[in-house]
């Protein structure tokens, strides 16, 4: 990354106002959160997606959601687990059309009890895995084929890249792709001896769809404002692929305009 890039936020949509002229003004990258919640997907949200649209009306901007993860395993070799994250991820799918979304977070299912040098390793459970998800997921990806919207895994608990790339590689399908938050890479990192955020974003390469940007002392998923943690803000964004289209870049903090100022500052932020 050798200039600024445009950045933008993730907010629920009764927080959109507060935000809404910074993002129009540059057509800003935006991530809308409500589908993150069951009971959200389970009422009558019609309402909510109209007042998104009129809100939005004449956005040119990178729109996408974030999809249900409250107990969503995608892992799981248990049929009624199974149709629950079909179910809830349709569900966000169906939200996401709505509003014109093309872009959908979902969680990585990668979880594991044990050192991290053994963690979803071929010789464990890695092919297993990868095949649950593949049957799980395979209903999910037609939706989102059907409505153009790219389903992008985050990584959580991960404590190392390997087995999403190996997850994505295997599936290989141009509507799954890789996001990656910084404070969850920065929390690893810290506590197993994981890569660094910035090692993360240069691994994951073309397959780098979306970022979460927000700051850690690695202690905790704070959310804080990039400054107040330790992350190298320049080394992420210098790890960032010089591609035609960069990632969606969305700060996932309670100001992102806040946290805007402070990269701008820095040179980083447009």
């Amino acid at each position: 990354m050798n200039t600024p890039l445009l950045v933008g936020a993730a907010t629920r949509s009764d927080r959109l106002e507060g935000i809404l002229d910074w993002i129009l003004e540059e057509n800003r990258d935006l991530e809308i959160q409500d589908a993150c919640i069951g009971a959200f997907l389970d009422s009558d949200w019609s309402s909510t997606a109209q007042a998104i649209n009129s809100q939005l009306d004449g956005y040119a901007g990178r729109l996408g959601v974030h999809g249900a993860y409250d107990g969503i395993y995608l892992g799981s070799g248990d049929p009624l687990v199974q149709q629950l994250a079909q179910k809830r991820l349709i569900q966000s799918l169906e939200f996401a059309e709505a509003i014109s979304a093309k872009q959908c977070v979902v969680h990585s299912p990668f979880l594991f009890f044990g050192s991290h040098h053994a963690c979803h390793s071929s010789c464990l459970d890695l092919e297993a895995t990868i095949n649950r998800v593949e049957t799980t997921l395979t209903p999910i990806l037609e939706k989102a084929t059907s409505i153009g919207c790219v389903l992008v895994m985050e990584n959580i608990f991960d404590r190392n890249p390997a087995p999403l790339r190996a997850l994505l590689e295997k599936i290989n399908s141009p509507y799954l792709k890789r996001s990656i938050d910084t404070g969850h890479a920065a929390i690893t990192e810290r506590e197993s001896n994981g890569p660094s955020p910035e090692f993360w974003i240069r691994e994951a390469g073309d397959l780098l769809h979306h970022l979460h940007l927000q700051d850690t002392n690695g202690e905790y998923d704070y959310h804080w404002t990039p400054g107040r943690g330790t992350l190298n803000w320049s080394g992420i964004f210098h790890a960032i692929p010089e591609n035609e289209t960069s990632p969606h870049m969305i700060l996932e903090i309670k100001d992102p305009i806040a946290g805007w100022e402070h990269l701008k500052n820095e040179g980083l932020a447009i």
